[in-house]
């Protein structure tokens, strides 16, 4: 399976609307911030936003202060990476400064953006990279970020989304998303294997040198983790587009499952008793698409779930005699 068989979602404009309503929700969750205040905006000169989309965080920070305000000469640089152009905006509809890059993140990206960027954003990628992709996903991304860069990166697992109270119906909606992420190669919860594997790497650090970020051989710092809830938040939007945003997701992952088992119901090799075992899953599964359809309230409302917000910060490595804290705490 490719990674982009893996992506279990559509690229059309309904799933565009949905990304759009998605980031809203998220800005929303994170305190209408784009850029979480412990990274020094006003210096950025080069930002990436991989799995970008359709480009709203992307278009919506370019346009947004300081960054709006700033002279010809000091303008940023924005580059948003996906695999797929399908939900790119159209190059009339971009302010300037912002280039769209097909790029798959799995693969490496071309040498000339190695070390490039100072923020490097990504978003909601469980649904998109497969368990054995992962760490070298994470060791692309990294490899774009400058010495001294920052990455900040958003995800929300289906494993931690819940309804109040528990109902069957909802149960069962998670429990076959989940199934069908693992039957497609997808890790079920991607925030805590996502952190470790930013904590795993190390750097060589030589004698007369330190890694001013850390002083340690770690690659990555971890700046700031949080995990943010739907429930009981505040925003009336938040409890306006939440339901709307997990179920229109669930449902283009059961739809998926029913072609896949029905593609497994079909093949000579699956027995009669698998075939039959396959055509009741089937159908639970239709009466639970039905359900949702109809806007059921077991299988519909009442959805909270949560975020994990991770920023991370790359090391620089200087002389030990160098003069460090300018460069290691930049003004905002």
């Amino acid at each position: 399976m490719t990674n982009s068989e893996a992506y279990m979602l559509p690229r059309d404009s309904q799933e565009s609307q949905r990304l759009n309503a998605q980031h809203e929700l998220m800005r929303t969750l994170s305190s209408g911030l784009l850029i979480h205040p412990s990274i020094p905006y006003r210096s950025l000169r080069n930002v990436a936003d991989v799995a970008t989309g359709t480009g709203i965080w992307l278009r919506e920070l370019a346009v947004s202060p300081p960054f709006s305000n700033q002279s010809d000469g000091q303008k940023t640089k924005f580059v948003g990476f996906d695999i797929s152009q399908h939900q790119f905006p159209s190059p009339e509809a971009l302010p300037p400064g912002i280039d769209f890059v097909v790029q798959d993140m799995t693969k490496p990206f071309p040498v000339h953006y190695h070390e490039k960027f100072d923020l490097v954003n990504v978003r909601l990628v469980s649904y998109a990279i497969k368990a054995v992709e992962l760490e070298q996903t994470v060791r692309h991304v990294l490899q774009i970020l400058r010495p001294g860069g920052y990455l900040q990166w958003q995800e929300c697992d289906a494993s931690d989304s819940w309804t109040t109270p528990e109902t069957p119906m909802a149960t069962d909606t998670i429990n076959n998303v989940i199934f069908e992420k693992i039957a497609r190669g997808l890790l079920p919860g991607i925030a805590t294997p996502l952190l470790k594997i930013i904590q795993s790497y190390s750097i060589e650090v030589p004698k007369g040198k330190q890694n001013l970020i850390s002083w340690s051989p770690d690659l990555m710092r971890i700046k700031h983790l949080e995990t943010v809830s739907t429930l009981n938040h505040p925003s009336p939007a938040v409890a306006a587009v939440k339901n709307m945003v997990v179920i229109s997701a669930a449902s283009n992952l059961l739809e998926s499952s029913i072609s896949r088992k029905k593609a497994a119901a079909t093949d000579p090799s699956t027995s009669n008793m698998e075939a039959k075992e396959l055509a009741k899953e089937i159908e639970s599964l239709n009466e639970l698409m039905d359900a949702i359809k109809r806007g059921d309230g077991d299988a519909c409302n009442n959805w909270n779930f949560e975020l994990t917000w991770i920023v991370a910060r790359k090391a620089i490595v200087v002389d030990e005699k160098e003069a460090w804290m300018s460069i290691k705490n930049p003004s905002q």
